[in-house]
């Protein structure tokens, strides 16, 4: 016969498990206050209940109590290590607390425990893209929808994993299978929307935001994302419209109002711009790209205290690393723009360095021997008795003007000036020519260019002339200024025969080093390494000296420093060979209200100034890598 102690911890433990049944039974029937207060009865009888323990941990990460979430699951484990489902929303519960390592060993832990635990994979995929591990969280994720085809936020997490890598057309994909799944998160729909602002289906990418809004409007971060891709599409008013929204719902938020002064930025409007990036950092004073781009655009000058601050992002290791970056650049500018080239370089080579290996992240690279093969081979192709035989095929149209070279060439300026004269528009970087190029290889396939489709040339050809005229209006001339159109002049002078073409050419020691001390949005891997800088200079040049030679185009060559040295000799000459009458305005370029979206949308506001040239001096210590290439 039982004794009275064995007695009452059976009653007890009887007791304990009829209160730990009508506990989850609350709990599911979302009763929290009862469920939590069943399961601290539960805890009374039994301390280290781990059932008991684990639920009263997920309900406080559920009310926001983390840190308690995390001490009560802990609690759990140290009782039945082996818990799996403890593990995960350990895991959750970490990730709410901001404890992302901790929370991605949570997860690793409990798919040991459970290899087919598709949540813990999914769950283990969000963290890694957050960190900027876009190929093991498209792993994570892969494994995850592998398991549980249904899982609707493992569709979101392969979708954001591919947009880290720049693979938008598969994301498109990813993201309506999640909203086929899952067709109210708003979240969701903003996301396509931003997908598709990347593949320039602006129209679409426009129509899913408002959808995000419309589910729920009073969320300022969607506001902002609509805000975003109406920049994308050049819709400054529209864009400006949606961030002010934005900020109407939520006033304080930073990132908000740093966006804004981009669009302000690019607007011309420079004094509200520098205000929204101030403001911006009252807000948040670690926001390390608001800094940037004070710094970028030259728009405030540095004081100690905000160096300090900078050097300190750049080199804390809890820091993000494109935190880390902008810090880097935005104290290199700093301490260039104060001529203190010593302190300012290593700034610049650290943050170059976390762009390599964001890069490496993403598997894409500069390869310097694969471009100059790849020169080759276009210009032993490329002879000018071939593009003779293609006469006649393209519209003659003299609407378009291609300015090309290096970036940071003073292609930017050049396009401004001439963007002053009342006969020309101009349209900025444009990614048409990119798209018409791979239309007429990819309809052509390994046929050489006598062979070529001559019909299916001309209807790109007219249909690209035609949406310039309606782009610009009255205009004469539009010049498109994309930089790396000189890798496709070939194609242009099939297409647009009376085309012009305007070559930018500066000091490849200033080009490369210009190009090294700039974040660019997108692309131009090379520039993150002074020799690889120097070497697609080289390249961009022997490519442009052997158009010079074969195609049956007009064609000028500006050099920056002659334009700087003589701004109204070289704007004249620029002016006549656009085939157009001089008009003062083109002197007094900075006054020119018009959308610049490039990295130098402030300094072609500006007065031409001379200190950018022959800027590479200060630095020659440090470019040894760059002259040892530029010097052969």
């Amino acid at each position: 016969m039982a004794s009275a102690d064995e007695q009452k911890i059976s009653r007890r433990t009887a007791e304990a498990f009829h209160d730990f049944e009508a506990a989850v039974a609350h709990d599911q029937a979302g009763r929290r206050d009862r469920a939590e207060a069943l399961y601290r009865k539960v805890l009374q009888k039994i301390p280290e209940h781990a059932d008991a323990l684990h639920l009263l941990g997920v309900i406080a990460n559920k009310r926001g109590r983390h840190q308690r979430a995390i001490q009560l699951i802990e609690r759990a484990l140290a009782s039945v290590p082996d818990f799996p489902t403890a593990q995960l929303n350990l895991g959750v519960a970490l990730q709410a607390a901001g404890r992302n390592p901790d929370a991605a060993e949570s997860y690793r832990r409990a798919i040991a425990l459970r290899p087919n635990y598709a949540i813990a994979h999914c769950n283990l995929a969000a963290i890694q893209n957050e960190q900027g591990e876009f190929e093991a969280g498209l792993a994570s994720a892969d494994r995850a929808i592998e398991l549980m085809p249904d899982l609707a936020p493992a569709h979101i997490n392969r979708a954001d994993a591919l947009v880290g890598r720049r693979r938008f057309g598969e994301a498109e994909a990813c993201l309506r299978d999640a909203l086929a799944l899952l067709r109210e998160r708003a979240e969701t729909h903003s996301l396509l929307g931003f997908v598709l602002a990347e593949l320039e289906r602006f129209d679409e990418a426009v129509a899913c935001h408002r959808q995000a809004i419309a589910l729920r409007p009073g969320d300022a971060l969607l506001h902002a994302a609509l805000g975003r891709s109406l920049f994308r599409a050049a819709k400054l008013e529209a864009s400006e419209a949606a961030y002010r929204q934005a900020l109407a719902i939520a006033p304080d938020q930073a990132k908000i109002r740093h966006w804004l002064g981009h669009t302000l930025l690019a607007g011309g409007h420079i004094e509200e711009a520098v205000s929204c990036f101030q403001r911006a950092l009252e807000i948040e004073p670690d926001l390390a790209e608001a800094h940037e781009c004070l710094a970028r655009n030259g728009l405030t000058a540095g004081d100690e205290v905000q160096l300090r601050r900078l050097a300190g992002l750049l080199a804390s290791s809890d820091r993000p690393i494109p935190d880390r970056v902008a810090a880097g650049f935005a104290l290199g500018t700093y301490l260039d723009n104060a001529d203190r080239p010593d302190e300012a370089f290593p700034c610049f080579r650290e943050a170059n360095a976390r762009c390599r290996q964001l890069l490496a992240d993403t598997e894409e690279h500069f390869d310097a021997d694969a471009l100059g093969r790849e020169m080759s081979g276009v210009i032993e192709r490329s002879r000018a008795t071939l593009f003779a035989s293609a006469a006649g095929w393209g519209n003659r149209s003299e609407l378009p003007v291609f300015i090309v070279g290096m970036p940071r060439s003073g292609t930017s300026l050049v396009e401004q000036i001439a963007a002053s004269h009342s006969g020309v528009f101009g349209a900025g970087e444009r990614k048409d020519i990119f798209r018409i190029a791979e239309a007429v290889l990819a309809h052509n396939r390994d046929r050489p260019m006598e062979e070529w489709d001559m019909e299916f040339a001309r209807g790109l050809a007219d249909k690209h002339v035609a949406y310039l005229r309606a782009l610009s209006g009255v205009a004469v001339r539009v010049t498109d200024k994309m930089p790396d159109n000189v890798f496709h002049l070939g194609i242009i002078a099939v297409l647009f025969p009376a085309a012009r073409v305007i070559f930018c050419r500066r000091d490849a020691r200033d080009t490369s080093l210009s190009c090294y001390f700039h974040r660019f949005g997108e692309g131009n891997a090379f520039s993150y390494d002074l020799a690889d800088c120097g070497r697609r200079c080289l390249e961009v040049e022997r490519l442009a000296a052997h158009w010079r030679r074969v195609l049956p185009l007009s064609m000028l060559t500006v050099d920056y420093e002659a334009l700087v040295e003589d701004p109204e000799g070289e704007s004249r000459r620029l002016i006549e060979f656009l085939g157009l009458d001089w008009e003062p305005a083109c002197l007094d370029f900075q006054h020119t209200v018009r959308p610049v979206f490039t990295g130098s949308s402030w300094q072609v506001r500006k007065p031409i100034f001379r200190r950018s040239v022959g800027r590479w001096r200060r630095y020659e210590r440090h470019l040894q890598p760059l002259l040892e290439v530029l010097e052969g």
